[in-house]
């Protein structure tokens, strides 16, 4: 692990502070999990925006595939494939399958 210093506006500091007396943790600990948290919202939209693959999400995150999706499933994100893309891959197999 590697040390950092930064300057965080107060704001910032009163809801480590706040975060801190909830969940009896110290200070770098929070700070910590605040940066985790705003990681995996950050990786979450690029994926949702395709931005990213499932397996690169899971790298960034360094956890698995598997991981990633339940981390995703509850953060409300379902996939990144939408029915037009879907359509698209039936057609594209489709005729894949009908040229041999």
């Amino acid at each position: 692990m590697k040390a950092k210093a930064l300057r965080l506006p107060d704001n910032l500091l009163d809801a480590v502070k706040f975060a801190e007396k909830k969940e009896k943790l110290d200070e770098p600990t929070t700070i910590r999990k605040f940066l985790r948290l705003g990681a995996e919202k950050y990786v979450g939209d690029s994926y949702v925006r395709g931005d990213v693959s499932l397996r690169e999400a899971a790298d960034v995150l360094d956890i698995t595939v598997r991981e990633t999706l339940e981390l995703f499933w509850d953060m409300g994100i379902a996939g990144n494939i939408d029915a037009d893309k879907t359509l698209k891959a039936i057609s594209f197999v489709e005729k894949k399958s009908t040229k041999k």
